[in-house]
């Protein structure tokens, strides 16, 4: 089974590609174009270095959120189009619970991607990755407060966790390899989800707040 993976919930593109549980290419970008002008370009490099075509993939896995509103948009529309085009299924998986699947060991894991204004897109995780502290958007003082109450040394994953880590009690962040990059453990995933696949039209990016457009008309309007 071959699977292709895509993640666009942060600034970096990341296209990832796995065959018989092997993974055989791994594209990660992060640079200035946005992810509209990378991510297919990504897709069609990729493929023609390991000499396929989008017709030898078998399941895609998309990073559902949460993360950046246009990155989700972008990369779910782009996942969508190639599973409806070569009918075939899309699995979607947490942008949290992937990057808590970066680390191995038996540790709390609490994956964090940066919300802007002091908050955070944040869950907690068992060593088998079950969720503790639920995915939402924290402001980051109660997340803070929600992971100290635990009382027990939680690993920090995300590219955000080192600027709060000192204000846990017991918390440590992770190496620069573990804080982003999640296309093979999107993949992970995908391969234990590959028989829950929902319907494809019923797939959509998890943003767990409005947008800022949307936020600044119910302002103005007092909705």
């Amino acid at each position: 089974m071959n699977i292709l993976a895509i993640d666009t919930s942060t600034m970096i593109s990341t296209v990832t590609i796995a065959s018989n549980n092997e993974i055989i290419g791994d594209f990660n970008v992060n640079q200035q174009k946005t992810h509209s002008e990378s991510l297919v370009p990504m897709i069609e490099n990729l493929l023609d270095l390991l000499g396929m075509t989008i017709k030898d993939i078998d399941a895609f896995v998309i990073s559902e959120g949460p993360g950046s509103f246009t990155g989700l948009r972008i990369g779910m529309t782009v996942a969508k189009t190639l599973a409806q085009v070569n009918e075939k299924k899309l699995i979607p998986i947490s942008t949290l619970l992937a990057l808590a699947n970066n680390s191995s060991s038996e540790k709390l894991k609490a994956p964090m991607l940066d919300a802007r204004g002091n908050r955070v897109y944040a869950a907690v995780y068992d060593k088998d990755y079950n969720e503790i502290i639920k995915e939402d958007l924290y402001e980051i003082e109660d997340f803070i407060k929600l992971v100290d109450d635990l009382k027990e040394d939680v690993e920090l994953i995300g590219e955000i966790s080192g600027k709060y880590c000192e204000q846990f009690k017991s918390a440590h962040t992770l190496p620069i390899n573990f804080n982003n990059c999640i296309g093979k453990s999107l993949v992970r995933l995908g391969l234990i989800h590959i028989n829950d696949s929902p319907d494809l039209f019923e797939i959509s990016p998890n943003y767990l707040r409005k947008s800022q457009a949307e936020r600044e008309y119910e302002k103005k309007n007092k909705v």
